[in-house]
């Protein structure tokens, strides 16, 4: 069974990057993922965030969840730059439901369409990903 997702990170920017593989994102996937970061980011930073969502082009996650996924503690501690990416319609909107339940409690993401953008964005290349948690 291959994993669902990677992690890297880039130690020149004190930047995490999440990469979903999977297709179909499911709850239990998500709150994996948001308990590996949370436990990675406990100490330290700030740090910057990549959430690469580009491979999943559906979700099991009702929007009510993704709500509430919005408005609760982030995985990684807020502070610098957080950019979720999302490629397919349905995911970009449900990341851009997260991003606007979040400003709500005064967390700020970026919902960005491409990698590209985001590497920008925060300010890394890929070959800065240099470690694999």
């Amino acid at each position: 069974m291959t994993a669902a997702y990677q992690i890297d990170f880039s130690h020149k920017q004190n930047c995490f990057r999440l990469t979903v593989t999977k297709e179909i994102m499911t709850l239990k996937t998500a709150e994996q993922i948001h308990m590996r970061l949370k436990a990675l980011s406990f100490k330290g930073g700030p740090y910057s965030a990549i959430f690469d969502l580009s491979a999943v082009k559906d979700t099991m996650i009702p929007v009510d969840v993704v709500r509430g996924y919005g408005r609760r503690a982030p995985s990684v501690p807020t502070g610098k730059a957080h950019v979720v990416v999302g490629k397919a319609p349905a995911i970009f909107g449900l990341a851009r439901i997260f991003q606007m339940c979040g400003e709500a409690v005064g967390k700020e993401h970026e919902v960005v369409h491409t990698l590209e953008e985001a590497y920008k964005i925060v300010g890394v290349q890929p070959e800065d990903f240099t470690e694999r948690l």
